[in-house]
């Protein structure tokens, strides 16, 4: 055996091979700091990856969550909810906002959606500040949904405020499409979330997705909603196979849509921007929303890859966030009003406070010199009543009864246990549900009767 000093670092090691121990030592001896950093960047790999994944632990030694499906079979509602908000609010805010945003242009996929949103002259208004402010009460109204304690009374506001749309414009609207937005906002940030974040979801997590979304749903008045995510699974093939095609509509609704999101970009970039919304967008919203000739399969490859090296580099360089992202108001501001944060959808001016910064910051100043507008009193800085937001009656004795309205619908959320389906104007028949696929979840209260589904099973017999 070779002879070689016995050095004080090397005797914790037993098991290398001493040639190899010298080698140690020369490079030790040679490169002290060089060592000493990649240390210091191991430990520090190290310890991000253990707070990294510390919320997803805690969720699973807090109800014992874990590969098998039994361990989360029985998964409450509050339970699914508190598991999507660690996504949304401390894991993955960017790419659950991002998967949300990017799910809006795949409800311009269907001509029956488009038509009936362009036909309300609000999503499509030639003033811009008029298209913004209804995408941003979109944003805020389905945030709460999510964000919101469900049973709270933020929560039922939002929820009623939507159903009081939704009534508004029943006849143009079926209880099938709302059902397939609803599996949209819900599947979204799953898709992104495994595509893109610096981890993939755990099936647990998938499974708390898929009950909390189908809670709402049948609070939003779904007439038929499936007991299990499968069953969904089909529901949208199906849904898509009858409704999504490309058309006129769809273009002029998805264009609208991309001119929202971005509205505060310079107009210099702005077409290099829409090839890139563009190229991210799935290939069945490319064909339907008529895109294919700015659609470009290198920049989708390119813009993939630069969106999973983020994530990588999240995973393995990036401490996770110390405090949670407010994504809706947790509380009233002096007036009696909700104000929004300022990163809800950062695209418009709508509902957030005045501040020092976001009147007189480094962006602030910028928007002022390209003379974009800022938050203020005119555009709700001051605050919004919940039952106020979206389009509104252009009779004020109409409105105020809607939001009347609003407040009663909201305090029946509040009452009625889990399950219970609210009552909703939709067009009386389906588009696409089976009378054979069963009752589905939730209360048999205004879900569809039979006689709404012989309508459906007489039409395609035509």
């Amino acid at each position: 055996m070779t002879n070689f000093p016995d050095h004080g670092v090397l005797k914790h090691w037993p098991f290398v091979e001493p040639v190899v121990q010298i080698r140690l030592y020369d490079i030790f001896k040679k490169y002290p700091y060089m060592l000493l950093g990649v240390a210091i960047l191991l430990s520090y790999v190290a310890l991000v990856r253990y707070l990294r994944f510390s919320n997803i632990n805690s969720l699973k030694a807090k109800y014992g969550f874990s590969d098998d499906s039994r361990s989360y079979e029985h998964m409450t509602v509050e339970q699914a909810q508190e598991v999507e908000r660690n996504l949304a609010e401390w894991d993955f805010p960017f790419l659950f906002e991002f998967g949300w945003i990017i799910e809006f242009l795949k409800t311009a996929s269907a001509p029956c959606i488009s038509k009936a949103l362009i036909e309300t002259g609000h999503f499509t208004n030639v003033d811009p500040l008029i298209a913004h402010a209804r995408q941003q009460d979109t944003v805020c109204l389905m945030t709460a949904m999510m964000a919101q304690p469900l049973k709270s009374e933020f929560s039922a506001l939002a929820l009623a405020r939507i159903n009081e749309h939704h009534n508004t414009y029943g006849d143009k609207i079926n209880s099938d499409t709302v059902l397939w937005l609803s599996w949209m906002w819900m599947d979204g940030p799953v898709r992104w979330i495994n595509r893109a974040g610096w981890r993939r979801l755990e099936p647990f997590e998938i499974h708390a997705m898929w009950i909390f979304w189908r809670e709402l749903s049948v609070l939003i008045g779904c007439k038929y909603v499936p007991t299990y995510l499968h069953e969904l699974e089909h529901f949208r093939e199906e849904y898509a196979r009858a409704e999504q095609k490309p058309s006129v509509d769809n273009t002029t609704y998805s264009d609208a849509i991309v001119d929202d999101i971005l509205f505060m970009a310079p107009d210099i970039i702005k077409p290099a921007l829409k090839t890139c919304v563009i190229a991210i967008l799935d290939p069945d919203v490319v064909w339907a929303n008529r895109y294919e000739k700015e659609f470009s399969p290198i920049l989708r490859r390119i813009l993939l890859t630069l969106l999973k090296a983020f994530g990588l580099f999240q995973r393995y360089f990036c401490l996770p966030r110390w405090r949670r992202r407010m994504l809706s108001p947790a509380e009233l501001n002096r007036r009696g009003l909700v104000n929004f944060p300022d990163y809800t959808f950062p695209s418009t001016p709508f509902y957030v406070a005045p501040t020092f910064w976001n009147q007189w910051g480094p962006l602030a100043l910028t928007s002022r010199l390209r003379g974009k507008p800022l938050h203020h009193a005119r555009f709700g800085g001051n605050g919004v009543l919940w039952e106020s937001m979206g389009a509104k009656l252009r009779d004020p004795a109409q409105q105020s009864k809607s939001e009347a309205r609003v407040r009663k619908e909201a305090q029946d959320l509040i009452s009625h246990p889990l399950g219970y389906r609210a009552n909703v104007k939709f067009q009386r028949r389906s588009i696409i549900t089976d009378k054979h696929w069963g009752k589905g979840y939730g209360s048999r209260q205004n879900a569809y009767t039979d006689e709404e589904l012989a309508v459906k099973d007489r039409r395609y017999r035509k």
